[in-house]
């Protein structure tokens, strides 16, 4: 079977690029403002100075931690059949989370998200075949902040059967997700076993951790809970203004998380993810770009190099509504995105570069996803295949619609589920719809008819006394 593919990256330049790294590691250092995570570092044997929240990890260190990161990871979901395993095969497929804003699917309003939102996308989402997990879509802007993060997940988890990927900014939060996941799932061996959930942690760009994430993230690789790393440095801002020396930037900020998570929990599972920017220069702001996806096409590839599950942000449209300019730019970067086989692919359903959640988008992606999954399944060369002796039998000026061979194969065509396929006439007798509109029609459909297995009411209790707990400990 031939299957489409791009490695563009020598031997040599992805040799060059992690010796780099080690060496801005060693050399340059990093700066960390937890010092439960300089402790960690200091007892590993990196060289630490606490005045200045600085660390220089040397290259050995690195190593150790890539020997104890494990290579596959099992997303389990609330739901079991919706269970899937990071191991470098094939892509899932995640909707776009945390952005403050969206557009109202029954108004076209473009306002803050509210918990509502969440709530209405994680359906929509749980639905989509395609959608393997989901990031909030949106946040509970209509939450106080400090337990914003708990509730989201909360929500997500209750009107979705898929794995949750979620936020947290400290440690206590992050306490009380593990929380309430082992509520969901028996308890904390259970979870430890079947981790309903993962988060996103980010790093400061250049070379910065956060006191409060870095402390979540090693709170929750004590857990068990897979850690997503994401770097997210941009081009002639917070990395260097060349492709190759932001790649450096992101990988070692990368690595720098790993030798935190891996020495204060060894073995925690951590995904390698990447979120880098392209910039316009005449306002500073980030955009999508060739370079942007050429950077995640060679930092994809680096997370080959390194065996590890990785999680690459496709979020490729900067358009403020559905228009061709965010289908185009969707497709590209989807696509593009795909042919390095990352295990997870984020940015469905996102407008503007990801702060706005469109839920139509959402739909309409997870069709772009049913057609780049069959681009990507390639074509078999055989000779069944090759048809020789169909074509002898039908002749010049036959046709081969009658043939044992064609209804033996038709079937594997790809068929539009939501695009439109018919003729002029046809769609002006269907109504002339857009496909926004009808990718409306179906949001629509799906918040009417589709039911998400529910969390039994006894642990839904269980879960609100946690909530309780969360509120009057956060919001003192």
């Amino acid at each position: 079977m031939s299957k489409p593919g791009v490695t563009f990256l020598s031997q040599d330049e992805l040799d060059a690029i992690h010796n780099t790294s080690l060496e801005v590691l060693e050399t340059t250092g990093v700066k960390v403002l937890s010092k439960q995570a300089l402790d960690v570092l200091k007892k590993a044997g990196a060289k630490v100075d606490y005045t200045s929240n600085h660390a220089s990890i040397p290259r050995k260190l690195v190593q150790e931690a890539l020997n104890m990161a494990p290579k596959t990871i099992t997303y389990a979901a609330r739901n079991p059949k919706y269970d899937f395993v990071l191991d470098k095969k094939k892509p899932h497929f995640c909707a776009e989370g945390g952005p403050p804003f969206i557009m109202d699917w029954e108004t076209g309003e473009h306002r803050y998200s509210t918990s509502e939102d969440i709530a209405r996308c994680s359906i929509i989402a749980d639905s989509l075949d395609h959608v393997d997990l989901i990031w909030p879509l949106g946040a509970g802007m209509d939450v106080p902040a400090p337990i914003r993060y708990i509730s989201d997940m909360y929500t997500g988890l209750k009107n979705s059967g898929k794995h949750f990927e979620g936020d947290a900014t400290t440690a206590k939060e992050a306490q009380y997700q593990i929380e309430i996941a082992a509520a969901i799932v028996g308890g904390r061996e259970e979870l430890r076993k079947r981790p309903i959930f993962s988060h996103v942690i980010c790093t400061v760009s250049p070379l910065g951790y956060d006191k409060g994430m870095t402390e979540a993230s090693i709170e929750l690789g004590k857990a068990g809970i897979p850690v997503a790393i994401m770097p997210m440095p941009t081009l002639g801002e917070t990395g260097p203004a060349t492709l190759a020396g932001t790649m450096v930037m992101n990988n070692a900020e990368f690595l720098g998380g790993l030798v935190i998570q891996e020495f204060a929990s060894p073995g925690a599972p951590v995904v390698y993810a990447a979120a880098v920017g392209a910039v316009d220069f005449k306002t500073g702001g980030t955009i999508p770009s060739p370079e942007r996806s050429l950077m995640h096409l060679g930092i994809s590839q680096l997370t080959h190099y390194y065996d590890l599950p990785s999680e690459m942000g496709a979020s490729g449209n900067i358009s403020k509504v559905l228009d061709m300019q965010a289908g185009c730019q969707n497709a590209i970067a989807l696509i593009t995105h795909m042919l390095t086989l990352p295990d997870i692919v984020l940015g469905l359903g996102a407008l503007e570069d990801a702060r706005l959640t469109t839920p139509e988008g959402m739909v309409i992606e997870n069709e772009m996803i049913d057609y780049a999954l069959r681009y990507t399944q390639g074509l078999e060369v055989n000779t069944e295949t090759l048809a020789a002796d169909v074509i002898d039998k039908v002749g010049p000026g036959g046709i081969f619609l009658g043939e044992k061979h064609t209804l033996k194969h038709f079937r594997e065509r790809w068929m539009s589920r939501l695009f439109d396929i018919d003729s002029f006439e046809t769609w002006q007798k269907k109504g002339s719809r857009p496909i926004d509109e009808v990718a409306r029609e179906k949001v629509k459909e799906i918040l009417a008819t589709h039911k998400v297995e529910p969390i039994p009411e006894d642990i839904q209790k269980e879960i609100s006394k946690i909530l309780k707990r969360a509120e009057a400990d956060l919001l003192a």
